[in-house]
């Protein structure tokens, strides 16, 4: 996959760096690193969108250093889960990951800027987050607000699954790309006023998951992986136009796995959905943006269906109980 190259105002003159521009929904999104893996990885990540050129509304440079500068010596303005910390300086913001990152993000400017060590490259899971997190505090002020979630389209109508690690998304998903509905974002999809945008990204299970599936069994039957390490694979591998660029909302699920013979929907009111939901998009760190995404949260929650998705076993059965929801919208 080429490289191509971007305008030279772009470059940090500090930096031996290469340039990928992407067409993000019609914004030029530019990724800038001075390691030829890292950008290799981002290549991959971003397979579904089209490379171009011109100038880049928003830049994210991720350079390898041998050392992290220190973090501020103040108390963070907010610390996820003990780990990632945010320190909000002046119109800009810092976020700290120990042992793997220190990001800077201009939000001014577009740009963000990220020191990040070889364990970026080694650790799973961390180069796509590092690169969601650069670029979430800027699509927000865009109106478009991303969520942990898996999103997929049924005839053009998409629905979000939402929930925190082990809750089924993934299963869920595959259980329904599988049955031959369309991928919007295996973890980020943008929630915006017309409903979802996809989000690029490989697809990410457990050896036994993809194995559940015939369709999706042996692309991973061939790889020398242990069971406690997921295998990552290119969406399209499972159908060639299982991409779908963006849709309307028909439905908002949270899905829980549960021993139980079948798989059952259990609706949920306006307060219910978005009380599930804030968690898994409303950023505490940025408060600005706090006022403008409740107040879409809750529109959102009030004119969307939402519901507990208690899973039982037969995968074969996920999709049909979904479709309807997406027939209902259409």
């Amino acid at each position: 996959m080429g490289i191509i190259p971007c305008f030279p105002q772009l470059l940090a003159p500090e930096y031996t760096i290469e340039i990928m521009i992407w067409d993000f929904h019609g914004l030029l999104i530019a990724g800038e690193s001075n390691d030829e893996r890292l950008l290799a990885h981002w290549a991959e990540s971003y397979a579904s969108l089209p490379y171009t050129t011109g100038q880049a509304e928003l830049v994210v440079s991720l350079d390898i250093a041998a050392t992290l500068p220190p973090p501020p010596a103040r108390t963070p303005a907010f610390q996820a889960d003990g780990f990632l910390a945010y320190y909000l300086d002046g119109p800009n913001v810092i976020a700290n990951l120990p042992g793997f990152a220190y990001l800077e993000i201009e939000l001014a400017t577009g740009r963000s800027h990220a020191h990040c060590t070889e364990a970026v490259l080694t650790t799973y899971g961390i180069l796509d987050d590092l690169i969601a997190i650069a670029l979430s505090p800027h699509l927000r002020r865009r109106g478009w607000y991303p969520v942990h979630a898996f999103a997929a389209a049924w005839q053009g109508q998409g629905i979000l699954l939402v929930g925190d690690q082990g809750a089924g998304k993934t299963t869920t998903g595959l259980a329904l790309l599988t049955a031959g509905w369309q991928l919007l974002a295996n973890d980020a999809p943008l929630l915006h006023p017309g409903g979802i945008l996809s989000y690029p990204g490989q697809l990410a299970a457990w050896p036994r998951t993809w194995r559940q599936f015939p369709e999706t069994a042996g692309l991973v039957n061939a790889t020398a992986v242990p069971e406690s390490a997921k295998i990552s694979v290119a969406p399209d591998a499972i159908r060639p136009d299982i991409w779908l660029a963006e849709a309307p909302l028909a439905a908002i699920l949270f899905p829980q796995i549960e021993k139980r013979p079948d798989h059952t929907l259990e609706p949920l009111g306006p307060a219910e959905t978005l009380r599930r939901l804030l968690p898994h998009t409303l950023e505490n760190w940025d408060p600005a943006l706090i006022p403008a995404h409740l107040r879409f949260l809750r529109q959102l929650a009030e004119q969307t269906p939402g519901y507990l998705l208690h899973l039982g076993q037969d995968l074969a059965a996920i999709a049909p109980l979904l479709r309807p929801l997406c027939l209902t919208s259409s």
